[in-house]
């Protein structure tokens, strides 16, 4: 298996700049692999942010260029963490079919998941909506695990997603005169 190059995938400005730690297991743990199932390619997952960041970065580009790169980064961004997810999966014994856990009952990806939106502004919130539903699942996640190795990781992935909300809502201040907070 080959390991993950993570220098080739730091984003600048759209990823916190702390390392990535190794991807590394203490042990074989299907359950866990279940769990992580989820953040790969669950309702709230990495799989879903990418695919609903790139369209709206279809989109975005035509309106303007650096909300478009924007987009596109943080999509690259997300790539990465389902890549880090993919092999840690793996590591645990599972098999990172893109499909979810719980979320999904078991049942493959759909593009329903995705919130497309006909609004720039409406169309920024749920992007960083998404990213704080991210983080929350991330954090159960890091409770239900007791692998130090795989919390560390989760921890590290919340990071860079914490630096797409503060980017989006540069982006809604910018382009909607207002900042999003998710209802509590």
């Amino acid at each position: 298996m080959t390991e993950i190059n993570c220098k080739s995938h730091k984003r600048g400005q759209y990823s916190d700049p702390s390392p990535y730690p190794e991807v590394k297991v203490l042990s074989p743990n299907l359950n866990y692999a279940e769990i992580l199932m989820d953040d790969y390619a669950g309702v709230v997952s990495e799989f879903t942010a990418i695919s609903q960041y790139l369209y709206h970065y279809f989109l975005f580009k035509q309106i303007d260029k650096e909300l478009g790169e924007l987009l596109e980064n943080v999509s690259i961004t997300e790539m990465h963490h389902m890549n880090i997810l993919a092999d840690t999966i793996t590591k645990l014994g599972g098999n990172p079919l893109i499909r979810g856990s719980n979320s999904t009952h078991r049942n493959f990806w759909s593009g329903k998941f995705i919130y497309y939106g006909t609004n720039l502004c409406e169309q920024l919130k749920a992007d960083i909506d998404a990213e704080y539903k991210a983080i929350s699942e991330y954090q159960k996640h890091i409770c239900y695990i007791a692998d130090s190795q795989i919390q560390a990781i989760l921890q590290r992935i919340i990071l860079d997603e914490k630096v797409h909300i503060r980017l989006f809502n540069q982006a809604l201040r910018k382009f909607c005169g207002c900042q999003y907070l998710p209802p509590e």
